[in-house]
């Protein structure tokens, strides 16, 4: 007893460092940019549910995805539209609160960017928004540290050619979601691909969830990226 007691309050340690390390390193540092930013109406003024929100994050593993995936996209959202809870909400991970609801006013001081998928009829849609509120309340197991210690230096001497796969490499597999892997996998659940590749045979192979990167939906061509129409800006 005296052992599971133990262990007990080991792994509880190790979950409480996990949660300040968390904290420190997605603490937002917002900044005014040089350039231009689309504002947030009329970013809403686009927005579809299943659309895909990517955002150019200003912490320290926004800093570190940054340089990893060699693109200004950090982190992925899915938008679901009007709920109880916001008129333009979202759903999406975040290290500290795990699965959550978020508000788009959120990140009224991001450069946003919306990705829409091709394709989608409404059944696969509604099936993918439930398959992601299914997933509220899940949290990372930030036991798990040495997930987060990777971000610490934001700019590690790693060749270009394998940045990709430091996204997927850790003890838990639920900190690999860090970026956009739940999103990944529900797309995965209708079937609809985001970033494929050839195999041997030259047919498309699904990537494993885990190695799906944000800047993936902008680039993919399965998805496309929508932006507010010229009078928007007058």
């Amino acid at each position: 007893m005296a052992t599971a007691d133990g262990a007990l309050v080991k792994l509880s340690f190790l979950e409480l460092i996990g949660t300040q390390l968390a904290k420190f390193l997605t603490k937002e540092h917002i900044q005014n940019d040089a350039y231009y930013r689309i504002s947030i109406d009329d970013i809403k003024s686009i927005l579809k549910p299943g659309d895909v929100v990517l955002v150019e994050g200003q912490s320290r593993v926004s800093s570190a995805i940054q340089f990893i995936t060699n693109s200004n996209w950090s982190h992925a959202a899915v938008f679901i539209g009007k709920t109880d809870y916001f008129n333009h909400c979202l759903i999406e991970v975040k290290a500290v609160d795990g699965c959550t609801y978020t508000d788009i006013n959120t990140y009224m001081h991001h450069n946003l960017r919306v990705c829409r998928p091709i394709f989608l009829d409404k059944r696969k849609k509604k099936i993918l928004i439930n398959y992601l509120v299914k997933k509220i309340g899940a949290k990372y197991d930030l036991k798990n540290i040495i997930d987060l210690i990777r971000y610490i230096y934001p700019n590690p001497p790693i060749p270009k050619k394998f940045r990709r796969n430091l996204i997927g490499i850790g003890a838990g597999d639920p900190t690999k979601a860090i970026c956009s892997s739940l999103i990944a996998q529900a797309f995965k659940e209708i079937d609809h691909p985001i970033l494929p590749f050839k195999g041997k045979l030259q047919s498309l192979i699904m990537r494993h969830p885990s190695f799906c990167l944000p800047k993936d939906f902008d680039i993919s061509p399965f998805f496309k990226v929508i932006k507010p129409s010229p009078q928007n800006f007058y």
